[in-house]
């Protein structure tokens, strides 16, 4: 989610002391922060971006956060916030449904509606905002979790030393590969306890088409990358490479066959367009998303039959 209301330049690995009036400005991003004690407000926040995902660690004295529906259309309406107690309580109100979080439990808040959140003084809490793109990649409906908690066990211990971890971690300024390993690790472990905690069960069926068409898009969009991969594809949609692969059993061909015959089709149109006669067969490959001529001389004579010179001299090049 973007913004924390505490300039970057201010975050440390020991978090961002917030006090008084002014610090609950600083925490009035897509929420109204107000606390029964303006003065005497203290709190310290760590915040980190890992891709789409952010994670917040709060410590706080006792404070309660307002959303109301004219700040619905903002940049944060297409959140969720998984919420986990570490310590103290937290009293949630939205779609005229309270409920009380206490120590391990863990709640989910919806930015796209109105809510107001009151935590108890000297708590510990944890949150991770997720897209609501991202759970409906993962077939996760959004819109049902209004009231939805979990009691504390396992997969919430889990999610709460994940997010205080990484919360408090560099790693969003570190190297991508493994930000996005753990961007993709964290979402499917908030997903997990989503689906405990709904225990509603996932209309994958409802979900595949639109998955589909995402991935053949993106495929579309960039088979001309020879770094392009399933994973990378499965990374786009925020999805897992095996539910991909299962998204596409029973279709014609697999992602990864989707990625070959379009590279191989853009190197055909190469070889037959007179005005790429220039180019040598290397070229071409390359430019058609593949690392090499031997790649893409194997690719060519499996999917046309014939070689990418005898397809060239037929076309008169």
């Amino acid at each position: 989610m973007e913004g924390s209301g505490v300039p970057v330049g201010s975050r440390s690995h020991a978090g961002v002391r917030l006090v008084g009036p002014a610090g609950l400005e600083a925490l009035s991003v897509g929420v109204r922060m107000a606390a029964p004690r303006p003065h005497r407000f203290r709190a310290v926040l760590c915040a980190n971006d890992i891709g789409a995902v952010r994670v917040h660690r709060l410590r706080t004295s006792a404070v309660s956060a307002k959303r109301s529906c004219a700040s619905l259309d903002d940049e944060h309406g297409g959140h969720l916030a998984v919420l986990v107690v570490g310590a103290g309580e937290a009293t949630v109100e939205q779609q005229q449904t309270r409920w009380r979080l206490a120590a391990g439990e863990m709640g989910v808040v919806d930015f796209g509606d109105a809510f107001e959140v009151a935590l108890a003084g000297r708590g510990d809490y944890l949150l991770v905002h997720l897209p609501r793109a991202v759970l409906t990649a993962r077939s996760v409906d959004a819109t049902a979790l209004a009231g939805v908690a979990v009691p504390d066990g396992p997969l919430t211990r889990t999610l709460r030393g994940a997010i205080g971890e990484f919360a408090e971690s560099d790693l969003g300024s570190g190297d991508r590969m493994e930000a996005a390993l753990v961007e993709h690790a964290m979402v499917d472990l908030a997903v997990a306890v989503i689906r405990t905690a709904s225990g509603r069960s996932v209309d994958a069926a409802a979900s595949a088409p639109r998955n589909r068409v995402r991935a053949i898009e993106f495929v579309e969009n960039n088979f001309t990358d020879p770094t392009l991969t399933v994973a990378r594809v499965a990374a786009a949609l925020n999805v897992s490479p095996r539910y991909l692969h299962k998204l596409f059993e029973g279709e014609e061909h697999s992602v990864y066959e989707l990625i070959r015959r379009r590279r191989v089709a853009r190197g055909l149109d190469l070889l037959t367009d007179p005005t790429h006669a220039h180019l040598s067969i290397g070229q071409v490959a390359t430019r058609s998303g593949f690392v090499g001529s031997t790649q893409f001389g194997r690719a060519v004579r499996q999917i046309s039959g014939s070689t990418p010179r005898a397809i060239r001299r037929r076309g008169g090049n």
